[in-house]
């Protein structure tokens, strides 16, 4: 079973300092073009401060960009409800900033606090709280940020309300969720969002688009169905899942991602939908049990590493099809159909 390496990204700080910084040569080169008064000096001093303004300005953009989770004011407030610190946001909802409990096997969180909805978790919420078994989110939640649980290595339960529309990275990766019921309003599923669970069924929201890096990897899943509205099924978006048998999919799914099904030791049928135009690197590699795959006549480019170590693969496929023309040059077992 794969390892993920998680890696935290806190740029803000240095990009501040950087921006600081550069407002300071600025400002320098300024005052040095005021007091020489000279004309020409003046032209390139000029030339300078542009070049380095624009410089402030990539870097005070970047600075923007790189926000946490929800938009905080600069005069926000911060309250603390039992065990739970809430910050006060822009759009007049709260966000869930902090918990402090550690007893807790089972906790709550409250829909609202001062007459306000709690509609955001932030990032690192609940990190690291070993303790917690199961979690109850308000139907007024429509965002985990990133890493918001990970690392609750105990919690198995967890209920994400019916307004949720965004699950940072990672944010339940390394829990042991055993029944996930995704609501139908989520339109956005970070990196290795739910990597690692032991659920065994899984219902993909209507509003999903792509299955992101490694988003159910490593899970029980027994069966997987594809809707429709998925078109690309990113790398490594369900290897390592042990228990799965079966992969359908529904027309609309277009390219499967690098080692999307790599290592999944018991599938043995999938069943591509016809619009898929592109098989990755890897996609089905270390399947020993798989025997059986529909490659459909819109496939055009398969990576020659796709089945590799999955001896008792055979291909099926309509007769000239791109996929009949691999299985020959592989050697790979093919029937048309």
């Amino acid at each position: 079973m794969k390892r993920i390496v998680v890696t935290l990204y806190r740029k803000r700080e240095k990009m501040k300092k950087k921006s600081l910084k550069a407002v300071g040569t600025v400002l320098a080169v300024c005052l040095c073009a005021t007091a020489c008064g000279s004309t020409a000096s003046t032209t390139t001093e000029d030339n300078t401060v542009n070049s380095e303004t624009k410089e402030v300005s990539t870097e005070q953009s970047s600075v923007v960009q790189s926000q946490e989770t929800a938009e905080v004011s600069q005069d926000a407030k911060e309250a603390s409800v039992d065990n739970f610190t809430v910050t006060y946001l822009d759009d007049g909802t709260v966000m869930l900033s902090a918990y402090s409990g550690d007893k807790e096997e089972s906790i709550i969180v409250p829909e609202e606090v001062d007459g306000k909805s709690v509609t955001v978790i932030a990032d690192d919420t609940f990190m690291n709280h070993e303790e917690l078994k199961a979690v109850k989110l308000p139907d007024s939640i429509t965002e985990i940020g990133t890493e918001a649980f990970m690392n609750c290595f105990e919690l198995e339960n967890v209920y994400l309300g019916i307004s949720l529309e965004k699950v940072g990275d990672r944010a339940f990766l390394y829990t042991d969720i055993n029944d996930l019921s995704l609501p139908e309003s989520i339109k956005e599923i970070g990196n290795s969002a739910f990597s690692g669970g032991k659920y065994t069924e899984l219902t993909i929201p209507s509003g999903i688009t792509q299955i992101e890096i490694g988003a159910f990897m490593n899970t029980s899943i027994i069966t997987l169905h594809i809707p429709s509205n998925i078109q690309l099924i990113k790398k490594d978006a369900f290897s390592g899942c042990n228990q799965l048998i079966e992969v359908t999919m529904e027309d609309g799914v277009e390219v499967i991602g690098e080692s999307a099904f790599e290592e999944c030791d018991v599938l043995e049928k999938v069943t591509l939908a016809s619009t898929v135009t592109e098989i990755g690197p890897y996609a089905f590699t270390k399947c020993p049990e798989l025997t059986y795959v529909y490659i459909p006549e819109a496939t055009t480019t398969i990576d020659e590493g796709a089945f590799w170590s999955s001896e008792n693969v055979t291909i099926y496929t309509p007769a000239g099809s791109y996929a009949e023309s691999f299985a020959i040059e592989k050697n790979i077992p093919y029937v048309n159909q």
